[in-house]
């Protein structure tokens, strides 16, 4: 598989108080790691409430999202959890975005976030960890931390509702993906790329990465 020499430019060859929100990876309609089931503030009872707000059974979700009516139920009861791409699909079919089932749609534009006060939410069991660094949805920018485990991937590629994303490597190594092309980034690397484009990412490493993630508008 081609990856951007970070060296050259020339392609090579590669292997392919806080509040924490968890979600697992899952594949299409069913199976993915077990997740403990979550309180009030879980993600499966965020998408049972966006679902019943909009008067839609799990069958209609399901015809809407193309995952299947099981993955779904056992997604809102917390079982599993969907990956990135999957959790991107129920939330277009719900008509919102990622960013508001983690954060609140309105609020201050301009804020300290206390580090005590991100929102964290942490993606499978040995996978990643992201953490929102803005103070809510109502701004032109989404930024995200992210701890990104040793052998962790987000997935098969995604695109989402969003204009432009940046993503700085501020530890270890990290291989994004956009359209067919890898690019292997380092610290102190940085790649933009357009949101709606295909794009995925991988640890391939035995050592966490650790990146910050901006995305305009702010829409995950």
């Amino acid at each position: 598989m081609a990856v951007q020499d970070r060296g050259t430019g020339r392609p090579r060859s590669v292997t392919p108080s806080r509040k924490v929100l968890p979600v697992a990876r899952a594949g299409r309609g069913g199976g993915g790691r077990r997740g403990s089931p979550g309180g009030a503030d879980g993600l499966g009872e965020r998408l049972r409430a966006a679902r019943l707000a909009r008067s839609l059974s799990l069958r209609e979700l399901a015809e809407r999202s193309g995952l299947s009516r099981a993955f779904l139920s056992q997604v809102e009861h917390e079982k599993v959890s969907p990956s990135v791409a999957s959790l991107s699909r129920i939330a277009e079919a719900l008509g919102i975005t990622m960013s508001e089932l983690f954060l609140p749609p309105h609020g201050e534009t301009e804020g300290l976030v206390r580090v005590d006060d991100r929102v964290r939410m942490t993606f499978g069991e040995n996978r990643f960890v992201d953490e929102v660094l803005s103070p809510s949805l109502d701004g032109k920018l989404l930024v995200l931390r992210s701890t990104l485990f040793p052998r962790s991937d987000s997935g098969p590629p995604y695109s989402h509702d969003a204009d432009e994303e940046c993503v700085v490597v501020l530890e270890g190594r990290l291989d994004v993906q956009v359209g067919d092309v890898w690019y292997e980034l380092g610290p102190g690397d940085a790649l933009t790329y357009a949101s709606r484009r295909p794009h995925a990412w991988r640890n391939p490493t035995d050592e966490d990465a650790v990146a910050i993630w901006v995305i305009t508008p702010p829409r995950y």
